[in-house]
């Protein structure tokens, strides 16, 4: 007599489990593996996903394990090479086992909802409405919409809505015959590679770089090339070839500012159906967005950090602009870095990966120089535009007001008579840093952070930029009672007024968290630089991700001293590479660039070689520094870090751990010290750097503590970061 085999199903549900739980499979159900269930935690219902499939055997404990509930989906969402990297993620960066697997499902579903695709009719252009100007058509509103579909392509009626386009507005186009509703499929195509647009003819460098890519086997390329040297139609050309072929293409940008000018030339290149994956979507378009790509309706997705982990049937190719912002890495809960994930699933899948930067990482180049990745350069811009000249300004010597020297305000007025446009870069947001008291030096703290209050004018509050702390500033001070109290130094809001004043006739336009709060706010100040004459921009470092601003002959740079000198030792790298961003916005049009560097310190040797604009020898500089330290790229760190209401119980932790850590094979410990901000939202924290010259050591030596110390524990917490980008 033979017995039924029990079945059960290893599922990773939410919460701190180091791997999948087991259930027993109902007899009327079978999961597929990447299916979500609803299963039994504890006391509530939760959501998980299927990873394995399996017979109950001799270690199982069947009197303990639970029924699933519910069967929530009868294909499964997620593919077995997308469950490897999700379990591989989770592996390297000793994490528990569920946050990598529902990183990868988008808000709804991770709570349950039904992977069932909602479309909407896409709004397009005839043939009539694509060759019309605008000028023909009388009401302000139709002309708008006309203008938009012209600039950025067809849209859906909401996206349409989010740019101030009503459905009145663009309904009299169709009714014209300029533009035309058409019903999306819900069905699988294939890509095909066609354009709408011809492309650019490539240059020698360009037609190089793009020769060393093999679009048959995993190989990383990394595209270094000056600002405005191609690099995207290099982007584009490959991405071409790709869909050609039939597979489809994931491209990751750094930061949702830059998504827009990304799909826009997308857009215009491609007839192959495109979707954006960003956090700027309300969760129902980013459910949509995300069923459009796993059904394999779009051939192009365009997305942020999560977006690594998006389903792509036929996944040909994966590109990673500006690789190495720090905005690829994940910096809570799961501390993954987007770029490395999307790596190990692009030899998974045996294709290529694209990182193109003006400044890669010191990781990435040493990669590139031990043959691991292959290295194309481009060294001048495209179209043979010249770079831009750069010069340093003595703040030492030169008069100054709100933070502004006396040369850069005459050659801001020199660019904009000539009809250009300036861009000025300060990376301090609000009216100014400090609020202070002119009579005793008294500024006014954080209650609840070591950091000074940052006073923003326009809501007329002093905020905490680290816990979000608000209030209204001081009229007395409360040391020595005098009324003497003023804003100190200089943020965006303090420059945008002193501009208004210099300049009243030129429209200031501001980049910054404060005046740009969702994607379609970017998107109007984008437009509106586009459409404007002579201007100022000027904001924080949202300028300098890879924008093009065609009219910019002017950079002014207020001030970056504060990264000559942190104890940061990524600071130099990330304070070099924001100066050779900021400055590459000049000079992208027809005029020539230049770009004035404002400092305290100009002959400090780390400007340079960058001021000669010489990368490349400012790189090997800081790896010639890290090379007899041990650090990045030539060993491997982790920080642990620990936060309480008490100092003495966050720092005995790591102290602790620390003890442990000294016994183990190549391995050094660093601390636990205060961290830099040794104070924040109420709670002290501490960091306990550690430094091995082998990955497989440093990852034997934490696994113990991860299993050991629950990471919320009464009153204290700790977390592991591994491959920091941040140490202090």
């Amino acid at each position: 007599m033979t017995t039924t085999a029990i079945r059960l199903a290893d599922i990773v549900v939410p919460g701190p489990f180091a791997g999948p739980l087991s259930y027993r499979i109902p007899d009327n159900m079978t999961p597929d593996i990447g299916t979500r269930c609803q299963v039994p935690l504890r006391n509530k219902t939760v959501v998980g996903i299927v990873v394995a499939r399996r017979d109950a055997d001799e270690r199982d404990k069947l009197d303990k394990l639970k029924p699933i509930d519910a069967l929530l989906d009868q294909q499964p969402l997620l593919d077995s090479a997308l469950l490897q990297v999700a379990q591989w993620m989770s592996r390297y960066y000793l994490y528990d086992a569920a946050s990598a697997y529902l990183l990868a499902l988008p808000a709804l579903l991770r709570n349950g909802e039904a992977a069932e695709l909602v479309t909407e009719a896409r709004v397009e252009l005839t043939v009539a409405g694509e060759h019309l100007d605008a000028d023909q058509l009388k009401g302000k509103r139709q002309r708008e919409a006309l203008h938009w579909l012209q600039t950025h392509g067809a849209a859906t009626p909401s996206e349409l809505r989010r740019h101030g386009i009503e459905r009145t507005h663009w309904r009299a186009l169709v009714e014209k015959r300029f533009a035309q509703e058409v019903a999306l499929s819900t069905e699988s195509r294939q890509p095909s590679g066609q354009l709408r647009q011809d492309p650019l003819t490539l240059n020698t460098d360009q037609r190089s770089a793009l020769d060393q890519l093999s679009h048959d086997t995993f190989n990383v390329l990394l595209l270094e090339g000056v600002t405005g040297s191609g690099k995207t139609e290099v982007y584009l050309q490959a991405m071409a070839r790709t869909l050609a072929a039939g597979k489809r293409v994931l491209v990751l940008v750094p930061e949702i500012g830059l998504t827009p000018q990304t799909l826009e030339r997308f857009q215009k290149r491609f007839a192959d159906e495109l979707v954006a994956l960003h956090s700027g979507l309300t969760d129902k378009e980013r459910h949509n967005a995300w069923l459009q790509a796993q059904h394999g309706e779009a051939a192009i997705v365009v997305g942020t950090r999560s977006a690594v982990l998006t389903p792509l049937p036929d996944l040909g190719l994966i590109v990673i602009d500006e690789e190495h912002d720090a905005s690829f890495k994940q910096q809570d809960t799961l501390r993954y870095h987007a770029r490395d994930v999307a790596i190990f699933r692009a030899n998974q899948a045996g294709i290529p990966v694209i990182l193109g930067s003006a400044t890669p990482s010191l990781e990435s180049l040493h990669n590139a120089r031990n043959g691991r990745y292959r290295h194309a350069v481009l060294n001048e811009r495209a179209g043979g535009r010249s770079r831009p000249q750069l010069e340093t300004v003595d703040m030492r010597r030169q008069q100054h007001e709100h933070g502004m020297s006396e040369r850069l305000r005459l050659r801001i007025g020199e660019h904009l008579a000539q009809g250009q446009q300036v861009l000025l870069f300060l990376n301090r947001r609000g009216y100014a840093p400090s609020w202070f008291c002119s009579a005793c030096g008294w500024m006014a703290d954080c209650p609840f952070c070591d950091s000074r209050l940052t006073y923003h004018r326009g809501r007329h509050q002093t905020i905490c930029h680290h816990c979000g702390y608000q209030s209204r500033p001081e009229t007395v001070c409360p040391d020595c009672g005098s009324h003497e109290l003023m804003p100190l130094g200089a943020g965006t809001e303090r420059a945008e007024e002193a501009l208004e004043q210099w300049f009243p006739q030129v429209p200031i336009i501001r980049f910054d968290r404060d005046a740009i709060t969702t994607a379609d706010a970017l998107n109007r100040q984008l437009e509106r630089t586009r459409d404007a004459g002579p201007a100022i921009l000027v904001g924080t470092q949202m300028l300098a991700k890879g924008h093009h601003f065609e009219k910019v002959t002017l950079v002014g740079i207020l001030d970056l001293d504060a990264g000559l000198f942190s104890a940061d030792f990524r600071s130099r790298e990330r304070t070099g590479q924001l100066l050779v961003q900021v400055a590459g916005r000049a000079g992208r049009g027809d005029a020539a660039g230049e770009v004035l560097l404002q400092s305290w310190h100009p002959d400090h040797p780390f400007f340079e070689p960058l001021l000669k604009q010489d990368y490349q020898r400012f790189s090997d500089q800081l790896l010639s520094e890290r090379q007899p330290a041990g650090l990045p790229p030539y060993g491997f760190l982790a920080c642990l870090r620990s936060d309480s209401a008490y100092p003495q119980q966050a720092e005995a932790l790591l102290a602790e751990m620390a003890d442990y850590l000294l016994q183990q094979t190549g391995i050094r410990v660093f601390g636990p010290l205060p961290a830099i901000l040794s104070r924040r939202a109420g709670k002290h924290r501490f960091v306990l750097v550690v430094q091995s010259d082998k990955r497989s050591q440093l990852h034997n030596a934490l696994e113990p503590l991860v299993r050991h110390y629950p990471r919320q524990q009464r009153g204290l917490s700790w977390h592991l970061d591994i491959d920091p980008l941040e140490t202090l």
